[in-house]
């Protein structure tokens, strides 16, 4: 059945592409699905893997779409489902590295569901600072929860303004905005984004682009590198907003070496290009991205902490290498932040009152330490801190929709659950009963 593009959209698309028919008729085609690896967590992933995505490493094109929900791997964070396209971050942040300190301070500003900000963290393996924003309340837990399975110790999650960020003064060395936008570049898997597609939301979503632009501006330090993006065909929302951050502030435009036998397509404007992936050249779906550098702004450290955060200690080492970690109690919860950037994680957790903050271990319930169910999905977890339980797929699945009964011995006390050398989350046994610690809100709900 054909997709019912809007009108206007056909019309667009036929005076922007010379090869129209082409790139209408690839929305009607299958879609392409691709994951990315962690290799923080590397394991047989079990999927229907194909061949390597071009431009980034550790990552797969998909024979089939698998249903992620019933793969226990997933859940551990040993892989991201993310478009091909969206991948082509990785080639455009070696690309730039030039530009970057050895210890970025990262902002992904518009980041949920996380997709990107797990391929900064793989990408930057632990250096720096990496801090992923959402602004929509829910979608922030979602993100919160995407982060905390990919492991990262160096992370943050927050939900704030963009404006919140400008406010605070230039300390980023690098600002990824995956744009809200239109959404063309995935009609051909997503039906709702043809449906809701007018030129009047395109054209809402240029203007708001260029607001989220403006007020987080003044976040980048001086030199640092701005990298946008969108997942829209529309040149107002791509090249144009290009043209207008020229004629607003002082930048220069970063040209990105194409990846060979890419087909990605280069989209000149005036002082700059950016990259288009479209339907009809590139395997992977729609997508434009642009990297330019701030050529003038100044250096002003963040407001002070609007909150007093008191040292802290656990009861058990459950960390690789403990010792280059910090803990703090933030908010009644136990976290461990790497020492040499935990100055700076804590004063950007009190300015924007973090969501996450580092690992997250555990709290202390009257006497009793209590761990998180965050803490064993850490790449720095201590492996023999607590006794393993390696469960079949099966029982994986019903551990993780809150119905697992036990079915062999576990030590007394808290235990780790794991599938295929990936751990899960947490149970305890008391007696004869083996009480399930994986969190609610993450549970599967679906049937199995």
């Amino acid at each position: 059945m054909s997709k019912q593009l809007h009108e206007a959209f056909i019309g667009r698309i036929q005076g922007q592409f010379a090869d129209a028919d082409k790139f209408l008729s690839a929305i009607e085609q299958t879609p392409y699905y691709s994951v990315r690896q962690n290799v923080a967590k590397r394991t047989d992933m079990g999927l229907p893997i194909g061949k390597p995505v071009p431009w980034c490493p550790d990552a797969y094109y998909l024979c089939e779409r698998p249903n992620y929900t019933l793969n226990p791997l997933f859940h551990a964070g040993a892989f991201y489902p993310q478009e091909a396209s969206s991948m082509y971050l990785w080639h455009v942040l070696s690309s730039v590295s030039e530009h970057l300190p050895q210890d970025p301070i990262v902002l992904d500003l518009c980041a949920a569901p996380g997709g990107k900000t797990t391929l900064l963290a793989s990408y930057f393996g632990g250096r720096g600072v990496l801090v992923a924003n959402e602004v929509v309340r829910n979608r922030a837990w979602i993100l919160r929860e995407n982060i905390a399975k990919w492991g990262c110790p160096n992370a943050l999650v927050t939900n704030a303004e963009p404006a919140r960020f400008g406010a605070e003064g230039a300390m980023f060395d690098l600002l990824v905005i995956d744009a809200p936008c239109s959404g063309e570049g995935m009609f051909r898997k997503d039906d709702v984004a043809v449906a809701e597609w007018t030129p009047e939301n395109a054209a809402m979503c240029a203007a708001r682009q260029r607001t989220i632009i403006a007020d987080v501006w003044d976040a980048v330090v001086e030199g640092g590198v701005v990298i946008y993006s969108t997942c829209t065909f529309n040149p107002e929302e791509n090249e144009r907003n290009m043209q207008w951050i020229d004629s607003e502030y002082d930048v220069e435009f970063l040209r990105i070496p194409v990846v060979p036998q890419s087909c990605v397509t280069v989209v000149p404007f005036a002082q700059g290009e950016g990259y288009g992936f479209y339907p009809h050249k590139v395997e992977g779906e729609g997508f434009f991205i642009c990297a330019m550098r701030k050529l003038s702004g100044r250096y002003r450290k963040p407001a002070k902490d609007k909150q007093k955060t008191t040292k802290a200690t656990v009861p058990i080492n459950c960390l690789k290498e403990q010792s280059s970690y910090d803990f703090y109690n933030i908010e009644n919860k136990i976290v461990a932040l790497p020492r040499q950037q935990s100055a700076l994680m804590l004063r950007i957790a009190n300015s924007y009152k973090s969501m996450l903050c580092g690992i997250e271990t555990g709290e202390f319930i009257r006497k009793d330490f209590i761990p998180s169910a965050m803490l064993p999905l850490s790449a720095a977890f201590a492996a023999d801190s607590y006794p393993t339980a390696e469960l079949t797929a099966d029982e994986a699945l019903h551990y993780l929709r809150g119905e697992w009964t036990a079915t062999q011995p576990l030590a007394q006390g808290w235990n780790v659950v794991g599938f295929n050398g990936c751990r899960l989350g947490f149970a305890k046994a008391v007696g004869n009963r083996v009480n399930n610690y994986y969190p609610k809100e993450w549970r599967i709900k679906m049937k199995i």
